[in-house]
């Protein structure tokens, strides 16, 4: 039950962030996420917008496949959390806008939580490669 179960949360948490990593390939470079690198005092924060590009690309894969899972699930929650201290400060938004933040953020914070969990758990029976 608990390779299944790895497996689902595996399956569950990849589209999120294949559809987010084609989303900025389709439209490269992103300006939105080149934004928030500036804003947040990143270097070359078009090289930042590429890396997460490419990590919200590769990453999934890897997690789909169970081939370097906990690295792989611990790279995305990193990224989860920094994007979502970069995008999603709900408090500095106009107040109309509040709420869908806020919603967000939390929706990211269960998303860094399931990560962390593969992180720690693996990839379980179900991979090509168990870690």
């Amino acid at each position: 039950m608990r390779d299944l179960g790895l497996l689902i949360g595996r399956l569950a948490v990849a589209p999120m962030f294949l559809f987010a990593g084609w989303g900025k390939l389709m439209s490269f470079p992103p300006a939105f996420v080149v934004t928030q690198a500036e804003r947040a005092g990143l270097p070359y924060p078009t090289a930042v917008a590429a890396g997460a590009t490419a990590l919200e690309l590769v990453a999934p894969v890897l997690l789909v496949l169970g081939v370097l899972t906990r690295w792989s699930a611990a790279a995305l929650a990193l990224f989860t959390a920094a994007a979502t201290w970069m995008a999603h400060r709900w408090w500095l938004y106009p107040e109309a806008q509040q709420a869908l933040q806020q919603s967000l953020a939390l929706k990211n914070l269960a998303v860094f939580g399931l990560l962390v969990l593969v992180m720690l758990a693996g990839s379980g029976r179900y991979a090509l490669r168990r870690d």
